[in-house]
């Protein structure tokens, strides 16, 4: 299986040439991830042309997919929450994939995390069970978890206005976010610290409620609770994996655009909108090309946006500043797996693992500089597994990675470097990095790991080329009150026909990336909106 996005045995893209033809666009959206496949896959649909722009050599963003000796893995997609017939994502997502894509049960549990000083808990699939789970785990603190839940499903429905608010006129926004948050409280802007320490939970029940932040890369102490509410609530119906791998979204949602006469390209590099009179009509290429439409949409992250595509005047803005002035989310490394044998007998399995090294949930980041501390954790994930259509051959080839948050900072120094050019130091810097995180494994998961083929850890430095990820931030911004109280920071600019659509202006992860993209698009065609009910 090829892990390039394929259909009808052609690739649903083609790479950028000089030689590419004039043509009347509708709309150019920069940046091909979820939110830039979704935002032209729905525009597409209500019949628009639309031409998609991709610096990257295939599409996808986090999305895609890449291959070394006859393993695969996906780049960002370990699990996706709300994909049960009935919920909104899931609907949004069988509509853009025009029903082709399936979404596996990781199993239940889906999530396991494992704490060092023995305390251990299992992610069940459902809400009830999850409930009754903890109830019975922590017997004399039912009643303050009656009234948590309760609070978390109020969280979740006041702060789903934020998703539409986004995509009205900020004068608009203004008034109707005064009046609602005066008659409803405004989670977006409280800290998780604040609300749960309000419950006085004991600690291993506090760990319990708050250790899913690796799943949008903010601690307690430092994200909004209306992120974490909805993280709480985006899993209540287990947690869903595509059959296929991830590319199937590039595969099943760009038909549409090339079924609408649009045309997707890969190594475009934009480098600019091209703005006339406060309007955006184009984007001009980095070899000076240009293409007229009459929308432009840049999927791309604010910070990117802001920095590097808008032009000079509006980089200097005030909302160009506030956009720059909120913090990324942490940077990342991931080391990818290879195995052969018979892992699932090993232990392994299609949930994933959490391993924790500390006992608490204030530590965001891993101290690489010290050579004597420990990942404080390890996200285990297994594609293969989670996919049951995987063909793992007679040799049992199957593929695991292994996530963690580090500091921009000890990669800082080679970010205008090229890979395959840096200096010995960085890459004695990957084997330090990737023989510490062997070790922890080999630790934490023996039996499994004596199955490992090979590896290849990827850096800050990928997500920051390939994806223009400012400072190789995982989620894009942090999710942090700061953020989610930007005023700044949404679908429409102070550019007349120049929106954006990439996660930054929803919350985080691939459902985010796929709302984002909606919202953008109501923008400029309002039928749109009927996909977010």
């Amino acid at each position: 299986m090829s892990a390039i996005p394929m259909r009808n045995g052609k690739r649903v893209y083609e790479h950028y040439s000089p030689k590419i033809a004039d043509e009347q666009w509708d709309v150019i959206v920069i940046g091909s991830g979820m939110g830039g496949m979704s935002c032209s896959t729905a525009l597409s649909k209500y019949g628009k042309k639309v031409l998609l722009l991709e610096q990257h050599y295939v599409p996808g963003g986090f999305t895609h997919m890449f291959g070394r000796k006859g393993y695969q893995w996906d780049v960002g997609v370990h699990v996706m929450g709300e994909m049960t017939p009935g919920e909104i994502p899931y609907k949004m997502l069988h509509w853009l994939t025009n029903g082709e894509v399936t979404m596996n049960s990781l199993g239940d549990p889906f999530d396991s995390f494992y704490f060092p000083h023995g305390y251990t808990f299992h992610m069940p699939e459902g809400s009830q069970k999850l409930i009754a789970s903890f109830k019975a785990q922590f017997p004399n603190e039912a009643d303050k978890l009656d009234k948590y839940v309760s609070l978390v499903k109020k969280a979740d429905i006041v702060s789903k206005s934020f998703f539409l608010f986004q995509t009205f006129p900020l004068w608009l926004e203004k008034i109707l976010s005064k009046i609602w948050y005066s008659i409803s409280p405004n989670y977006w802007a409280m800290t998780t610290e604040e609300v749960i320490t309000s419950f006085n939970f004991s600690k291993d029940l506090k760990l319990a409620l708050t250790s899913h932040w690796g799943y949008y890369g903010s601690v307690p102490k430092e994200s909004s609770f209306g992120v974490h509410a909805l993280t709480h609530t985006h899993f209540w119906n287990g947690a869903r994996y595509p059959q296929g791998g991830a590319k199937v979204f590039a595969e099943a949602m760009l038909s549409n655009v090339l079924k609408a006469g649009g045309k997707i390209l890969t190594k475009a590099s934009v480098k600019e909108v091209i703005v006339d009179n406060g309007t955006a009509v184009g984007v001009r290429m980095d070899d000076g090309r240009e293409f007229k439409s009459k929308y432009v949409v840049s999927t791309a992250g604010a910070k990117t946006t802001v920095n590097r595509l808008v032009p000079e005047p509006f980089r200097q803005s005030d909302w160009a500043k506030k956009i720059r002035s909120i913090s990324d989310s942490p940077p990342y490394l991931c080391l990818n797996l290879a195995f052969k044998g018979d892992i699932k007998a090993a232990g392994a399995r299609s949930g994933n693992m959490w391993l924790y090294t500390v006992e608490h949930n204030d530590q965001c980041l891993w101290n690489i500089s010290d050579p004597n501390e420990r990942a404080h954790l390890l996200y285990v994930s297994f594609p293969s597994l989670k996919d049951p259509h995987h063909d793992a051959g007679p040799e049992q080839m199957h593929t695991g990675e292994c996530v963690t948050f580090v500091d921009w900072k000890d990669f800082a120094k080679w970010e205008h470097t090229e890979f395959g050019e840096r200096e010995p130091d960085y890459e004695a810097l990957k084997k330090s990095i990737e023989a510490r995180m062997l070790a922890e494994l080999n630790l934490r998961i023996p039996e499994i790991m004596k199955h490992l083929e090979f590896c290849e850890l990827s850096t800050p430095l990928t997500a920051a080329h390939y994806a223009r990820a400012s400072q190789g931030a995982i989620y894009g911004l942090g999710a942090t009150p700061q953020r989610f109280t930007c005023e700044e920071l949404r679908v429409r600019t102070p550019i007349k026909n120049f929106y954006m659509g990439g996660v930054d202006v929803a919350t985080l992860g691939v459902i985010s990336g796929m709302t984002s993209g909606i919202l953008a698009a109501t923008a400029i065609d309002k039928r749109a909106y009927l996909r977010l009910l």
